[in-house]
């Protein structure tokens, strides 16, 4: 297991305060907008940054004094980081023969690991005769050769075209947890975080303001910010609180209902009602939205607004969608053949239960 407890990193105007755990066999990924301290999260857990105060636990030792090659962490750049005037062959047995490992055995392992990536026939060439990818499956074997207890990846896919990143990212999660690795990645990429995460941490400031399995954080997300970066849908100022929790429109028992006042009209949504003193927001899912011509049906929130703008996006549509009375907009995205036209009066229905309180 990797433990951090109350890692603190500071430099000029920038301050991480880094806690998480990482079970060992999981694949983390530490998402977050740039800026937010991700890489230096990273780089702070390899050595290559020194903290301030905290500390780091890895497969039961210590290891934030540690220098970065007796820390038993390998690392895959987001450059790639290989030795241009080595083979493919040099550059993967470069660990393992700086921790002497013999001979044999350590081209076993090279072959072996060759194999796994695919990248067999490329041994004998040069970084700077590889493509992309294949530069990118070189670094991660390389990585995977000096045995490390946890695996860390910074950005790793970020320069690989869309469909060489989709195939990529599902080979390097089997082949991590077939190794019965621990792999903490870092990446700003949506998908790329739900398609290959065990856990999820969601970053910003240079904390972790919240974590869990990733289909977890995308169904009930705590706070406005985790719900906005995870792109569920909008997130729609409260300018007051109506009243007490709404017995009429109540649903379940082991929730209460809310009704507020928002710039598309008073709306409910399911409890709890989030404690603390920040900006209250009612969320939805942009993949609950109805667009309903009729009466609104039991159980369901009407939303009325004016349409700005549509975008065919393919799959899906965006609209941006203004309050009938004019102020700010928010953007969903919807069934890409419902016909909207500029201008037009609309009406979206929400399920109450699927309405939630954030700060």
């Amino acid at each position: 297991m990797l433990s951090i407890k109350g890692l603190r990193f500071t430099r000029a105007n920038f301050r991480l305060e880094l806690a998480l755990e990482l079970p060992r066999g999981a694949y983390g990924v530490i998402l977050g907008p740039s800026g937010c301290g991700k890489s230096t999260a990273l780089r702070l857990i390899a050595g290559l940054l020194r903290a301030e105060a905290g500390s780091i636990e890895l497969a039961g030792r210590r290891i934030e004094a540690l220098p970065p090659e007796r820390r038993r962490v390998g690392m895959v750049f987001q450059d790639y980081a290989l030795f241009p005037h080595l083979s493919v062959r040099r550059n993967i047995e470069y660990g393992p023969k700086l921790s002497g490992e013999a001979g044999p055995a350590r081209r076993r392992h090279v072959e072996e690991l060759a194999h796994a990536f695919r990248i067999d026939a490329l041994l004998e060439r040069r970084p700077t005769e590889l493509s992309g990818g294949e530069q990118q499956r070189v670094a991660l074997a390389r990585s995977l050769a000096a045995r490390p207890e946890v695996l860390l990846l910074d950005e790793p896919l970020s320069s690989l075209d869309a469909s060489l990143r989709r195939e990529l990212r599902a080979d390097l999660r089997a082949r991590v947890l077939e190794a019965g690795l621990s792999a903490l990645h870092v990446t700003h990429d949506l998908e790329e975080a739900l398609a290959i995460a065990d856990r999820l941490y969601v970053m910003d400031g240079g904390r972790i303001v919240e974590s869990g399995p990733p289909e977890k954080l995308y169904a009930r997300p705590l706070s406005a910010f985790t719900a906005g970066f995870l792109g569920r849908g909008p997130l729609l100022p409260v300018s007051a609180l109506l009243d007490e929790p709404d017995s009429d429109a109540g649903m379940t028992q082991a929730r209460k209902i809310y009704r507020v006042e928002t710039a598309f009209g008073p709306l409910s949504a399911e409890g709890p009602l989030p404690s603390g003193s920040g900006e209250l927001f009612l969320h939805f899912s942009a993949q609950d939205v109805r667009v309903s011509p009729g009466e609104t049906r039991p159980h369901m929130n009407r939303l009325r607004g004016r349409v700005v703008e549509t975008t065919f996006l393919g799959r899906t549509q965006r609209l941006a969608l203004a309050p009938p009375e004019g102020g700010e907009t928010i953007e969903l995205e919807l069934d890409p053949l419902i016909h909207l036209t500029r201008g037009e009066l609309v009406a979206l229905d929400l399920p109450i239960d699927r309405c939630m309180l954030l700060r």
